[in-house]
């Protein structure tokens, strides 16, 4: 007995020398560019899942158990290094720049990141410094400002409304550009045009990327075209966005404070009327307040954040109130498994004016002359009254929207061995939408559509629209490195499931003063229903040669039910190489590293799809009312070969750096074609059927990407960078399958087509050749006359540094497309047209439909923003960082044509269908807004 007793009393002793003999490190990760520390800096332990990160000044403080002899220092974007202990309790380090900036990380679907470098395609990427100094709310607008290769044009100035998003041209006739969209892995609702419902308030559509929480997020990446097969098969052939949000950062708990205070004002550069503008347009406050806090421990750590933002919008009768939050949180649950979660929830609530193609858009009713005629000739007095008139019908419109959004992901992610690993992911999307149109008997009679006295004839419409996705994902990834060559393996399945639910209830003869449907003479009520289930499986290999050459290939296996009977699982291969050409010995013999850098080449080529819409692949039975009673028609066909569109995209490309990567290229040439691109065809009209969504047709997409960055001045008190893109796509339909030309948008004397020989969505009308005296001499009738989709669009931005002062300046472009200029239409019919000359006045509008085409040239600065890093001197110990800049949003524009070129009016088209944009219809552009900023972190 007491030989057990000394003998745990001696194992007792040896353990608390052992712990004892634990060493506390503690020092500073700084660089060159970062003189004042790094922050979120890796510090870890060699040989060890011990580790933790730098504070907000770089500083860090580790314990080292016994028996460990080497700390690991890394950060993106610079060379990690390896540090002896020595028994030394303060270890300070300066990272070196890394030049071969392919070794930035990125996700792409991966189950572990990836170098760039071993990559065959690009990824465009934006890290949460980008994010940081785009001062916006929707995710859209922070696309649009680091994006370099990708096309976004937002199309109204009204609150959360729809915009495009595109990059390599659109490659289909039966769908929208849209990029699918996941957040934390978990697949978001990404619907960007009108509903398959929805309320008739003119094309001022919402857009569920809009109330996608901005909150939060450490990146951004964008995988496009045919590079996104393997791991997203059957729906990324328009590219796939995936958004990381943050899990906190190990160390004492950091708060951060934003708030934004400035206006908005509606911009006049875009008017008919300047007069509008003093008629419709006020100054409106805008303010924003952000409250974070992240921090954590070894085993624990966490990230929340807050938002409340509201804005009284540019004009009258139009605003938004936002409020987001979002949270995320990593735990380590032992040595070989961790889990993280997040979640966000949003609720906004927007209200809106009339747009567009409404008799009762106040904004169009001035443009257009359509209600007060020439603006111009008015006096003060009579230009007052209308103002009385205009705004009192403001106050009475009641458009509103209200949002309820809720995400959440959950991640396992399980480390067997340096060699293994997997992970499962599992999460949900829900978002509720509920508009609300009442037009009040007070209203109608203000607009003088009803008479004094009327107390019956209001209107009340109400829309809702819940949408529910579920999605789940599992992998395993393999590593191993022999001798010359390195393996990275990943093999998994993954499905998601979308319903999308939608009721429409319209209520006429409402009694004054009721907000209620229950008071109403009449009721109606249509709903709407599409559910898709898909399910996929798939492997990819990356396989790398003396980590220089790497080759990649995957396949995917998709099922879906909206696939006909007929057609099985659909196959989604993938292959492409890789060559580091600067990292070879004989390149660094021959070419400095201080000339040329980087020089890589790459080259893809990969298979994805767009599933068909939901329920075309059934044959079905409409069911109408016919004096009070049942009658059945034929409704859809159904196809049971339905499958979805192929698009094969190859691409090739390189990147080169010279000058230690001060200049840095990237050039890419991409072809892809869509083979069973889905188009709505006729039967022979003895059948008695409607049209069929079918395989039948073949879209093109070719062009190039160049983008470019410059490091202009680097010094210890100045940094310049400038980068700019170019980006061509010549879009064609190569085969419509036998089927006529069809109408996508717009009017039928003017409208948006889709036809065989023609870019997706031409212009088609008539074209008056006019004589030399400038009279109408024929007239070519069914003319292509332009396409909405622009051939050359880019970006421009510089970003200046000095000291602690940054300025940060975005801009972008686009040449050779064209917009149809519909407002100046109708001034035509009320003689007040600035397109058609006089001598051509009495001619007949279908025979001149050409002459409203026009260039879609702009060039717009998107953002300026400047701001200064307040001296610790100054602001002593009672912040960590404390941050003042001032912005302005689109503060100058270039453009050709009598509109702005990028507001898209009708031609955003319905759910599940193509929408080319180009009609710039009595819609307000995106206003100007000052704002300033205070960032504070204690």
């Amino acid at each position: 007995m007491k030989k057990t007793i000394l003998t745990a009393v001696i194992s007792f002793a040896f353990v608390c020398m052992g712990l004892a003999q634990s060493l506390t490190i503690s020092g500073r990760v700084t660089s060159a560019d970062e003189p004042g520390g790094i922050p979120g800096a890796n510090v870890s332990v060699k040989g060890s899942t011990l580790g933790t990160v730098t504070d907000l000044d770089g500083r860090y403080s580790l314990s080292v158990p016994q028996g460990y002899e080497t700390l690991v220092f890394s950060f993106v974007g610079y060379t990690s290094q390896e540090i002896p202990i020595l028994n030394r309790t303060t270890i300070n380090v300066i990272l070196e720049t890394d030049v071969r900036i392919l070794q930035e990380i990125v996700i792409t679907g991966q189950g572990e990141g990836i170098e760039k470098r071993r990559l065959p395609i690009t990824v465009d990427r934006m890290s949460e410094e980008d994010i940081y100094k785009v001062p916006v709310v929707q995710l859209d607008q922070i696309l649009r400002s680091n994006m370099p290769n990708a096309q976004i044009r937002l199309g109204s100035g009204q609150p959360g409304t729809a915009s495009f998003i595109r990059s390599r041209g659109p490659i289909s006739a039966a769908v929208g550009t849209t990029p699918v969209i996941y957040v934390d892995g978990v697949r978001v609702d990404n619907l960007n045009s009108a509903a398959q419902l929805s309320l008739e308030t003119g094309g001022a559509q919402s857009s569920a990327i809009a109330d996608i929480p901005v909150e939060n997020i450490e990146s951004i990446e964008y995988v496009k075209g045919g590079a996104a097969t393997t791991l997203y098969g059957a729906d990324a052939a328009n590219g796939v966005i995936q958004i990381f949000t943050k899990k906190g950062k190990q160390g004492q708990a950091r708060v951060n404070l934003e708030t934004q205070h400035g206006a908005q004002v509606g911009t006049r550069d875009y008017l008919f009327y300047q007069e509008t503008a003093d008629i419709l347009f006020r100054p409106g406050l805008q303010q924003s307040y952000r409250l974070g806090i992240d921090g954590g421990t070894e085993n624990l750590t966490y990230s929340f954040s807050g938002n409340l933002y509201g804005d009284e919008s540019f004009r009258y009768g139009v605003g938004q109130i936002r409020r987001n939050f979002r949270g995320g949180i990593m735990a380590k649950v032992n040595n070989w498994i961790t889990y993280q979660s997040s979640a966000g929830f949003s609720s906004n609530q927007f209200s809106r004016d009339y747009n567009a193609n409404s008799s009762f858009s106040e904004f169009g009713n001035l443009e257009t002359v359509a209600r007060w005629g020439d603006l111009r000739t008015k006096s003060r007095a009579q230009l007052d009254s209308i103002s009385q008139v205009v705004r009192n019908v403001i106050d009475l419109t009641n458009v509103t929207e209200r949002v309820r959004r809720f995400q959440n992901s959950h991640q396992f992610n399980f480390k067997f061995n340096d060699q293994v690993s997997a992970r499962a992911i599992f999460g949900i999307d829900s978002r509720n939408s509920r508009q609300r149109d009442i037009t009040t008997n007070q209203q109608l009679i203000v607009r003088g559509n009803a008479p004094a006295g009327t107390n019956d004839r209001g209107t009340i419409d109400v829309f809702e629209r819940s949408f529910f996705t579920l999605t789940g994902q599992a992998d395993v990834t393999w590593k191993k490195d022999m001798k010359d060559f390195s393996f990275l393996t990943i093999a998994g399945g993954q499905f998601f499931r979308n319903q999308d639910e939608q009721i429409l209830i319209e209520a006429t003869n409402v009694t004054e003063g009721s907000i209620s449907i229950n008071n109403a003479g009449e009721k109606s009520v249509e709903d709407f229903l599409l559910a898709v289930t898909n399910y996929g499986f798939f492997v990819k290999e990356n396989i790398g040669i003396r980590d220089k050459v790497f080759v990649e290939g995957g396949i995917r296996v998709d099922g879906n039910t909206a696939f006909g009977s007929e057609i099985g699982l659909q196959v989604f291969p993938t292959i492409g190489v890789a060559y580091n050409l600067s990292d070879e010995k004989f390149f660094r013999d021959a070419f400095s590293i201080n000339t040329l850098s980087t020089v890589k080449f790459r080259a893809n080529h990969g298979v994805a799809g767009n599933f068909p819409e939901p329920f075309r692949n059934d044959r079905l039975i409409n069911t109408n009312t016919f004096l009070g009673v049942p009658t059945y028609t034929f409704g859809n066909p159904g196809d049971p070969t339905l499958k979805p569109e192929r698009t094969a995209t190859t691409e090739i490309g390189g990147d080169i750096g010279f000058f230690t990567d001060r200049i840095k290229l990237q050039v890419t040439r991409y072809h892809s074609l869509t083979r069973d691109a889905l188009f709505s065809a006729p039967f022979a009209p003895s059948f008695g059927l409607g049209n069929q969504l079918r395989n039948i047709g073949e879209i093109e997409n070719k062009g190039w990407e160049i983008g470019a960055n410059f490091v202009v001045v680097e010094s210890n008190d100045w940094n310049v960078n400038v980068s700019a893109s170019y980006n061509t796509v010549q879009n064609l339909v190569v085969s419509s399958g036998g089927a006529p030309e069809f109408n996508v948008g717009g009017f039928t004397f003017l409208g948006s087509f889709v036809k065989e020989g023609e870019p997706l969505g031409y212009f088609r009308a008539n074209r008056p050749i006019l004589n030399g005296e400038g009279d109408l001499e024929s007239v070519e009738t069914n003319a292509s006359i332009g396409s909405p989709i622009a051939p050359n669009f880019g970006s421009l931005s510089i970003n200046t540094t000095y000291k602690r002062w940054n300025l940060f300046v975005t801009g972008d472009y686009q040449t050779g497309g064209q917009t149809v200029v519909v407002d100046d239409v109708l001034r035509y019919f009320a003689g007040a047209s600035t397109v058609i000359p006089d001598n051509l006045a009495n001619e007949s509008f279908f025979d001149l439909a050409a002459l409203w085409v026009q260039s879609s040239d702009y060039f717009k600065i998107r953002n300026i923003a400047l701001s200064y890093d307040v001296p610790t001197a100054v602001i002593g110990n009672a912040f960590k960082r404390l941050s003042v800049g001032f912005n302005v949003t689109n503060p100058i524009n270039f453009f050709r044509a009598d509109v702005d070129p990028e507001v898209s009016g009708a031609g955003f088209g319905t759910q599940n269908s193509f929408g080319g944009g180009g009609f710039g219809f009595g819609t307000e552009s995106l206003p100007r807004t000052y704002l300033g900023t205070v960032r504070v972190s204690f």
